[in-house]
């Protein structure tokens, strides 16, 4: 049995433990990112550094959104959602949340981002861990999860926490390797992961160095 990287309230855990969150701001050298190449190798600190990192820049501070899709069921974290909440201006506390006057932080605050904090973190560690989706729908959402795994069974699955708080025990049954999914999710995944590098490495540099199609980051 693999290691389990995945989240509980806004922290991280390993094994179902919390951990001491990692520092990450500027903790790679200035350059490290700047010609697109985002590939880092996939130890535990590096694990730990990024998912930190995601979950401060999103997952902590924005929080569950939902929208209504044509079926009547919501789908959480649309790439139109995510993009408008990523073009605001947003104060992040030592805490790694958002200031939001009036806002109430959901208890399931990983809902929907699945597919984000999977393909984002893919194109960190893409040598290493594959892109594995769930083999049943689930029913309110109308959506498979998915979540990264290696050869050894190391698991990253940072939204693990929204379906335990359902009581859905056999989320990851049956996983199936697959590719990214199409353009849209590349383009905001391009958008997180590049936004994190800055972070890392505290250096501004032209996103465009970046491969925006998921699709590039497999292992061959």
């Amino acid at each position: 049995m693999g290691i389990l990287f995945s989240s509980r309230s806004g922290s991280l855990c390993i094994n179902g433990r919390r951990v001491i969150k990692p520092h990450t701001e500027g903790l790679f050298p200035e350059k490290q990112f700047h010609k697109g190449n985002l590939s880092i190798p996939a130890t535990e600190s590096n694990i730990l550094t990024i998912s930190q990192c995601f979950l401060d820049l999103y997952i902590n501070p924005i929080g569950m959104l939902q929208e209504k899709r044509s079926k009547g069921k919501k789908w959480l974290h649309s790439t139109v959602e995510i993009t408008k909440e990523l073009n605001k201006d947003n104060k992040i506390t030592e805490k790694g949340t958002r200031e939001k006057e009036g806002q109430i932080l959901s208890s399931n605050s990983t809902r929907g981002w699945h597919l984000f904090s999977v393909y984002t973190l893919h194109r960190f560690f893409w040598k290493d861990f594959d892109c594995i989706r769930g083999s049943k729908k689930h029913e309110e959402t109308d959506d498979y999860h998915w979540w990264l795994e290696n050869d050894n069974g190391d698991i990253i699955d940072l939204t693990e926490e929204q379906y335990r708080a359902s009581r859905i025990p056999s989320l990851r049954d049956q996983g199936k390797k697959l590719k990214p999914m199409g353009q849209n999710h590349s383009a905001t995944s391009k958008t997180m992961a590049h936004r994190i590098t800055e972070v890392l490495s505290d250096h501004q540099y032209n996103a465009d160095a970046i491969d925006q199609y998921a699709n590039a980051y497999m292992r061959r």
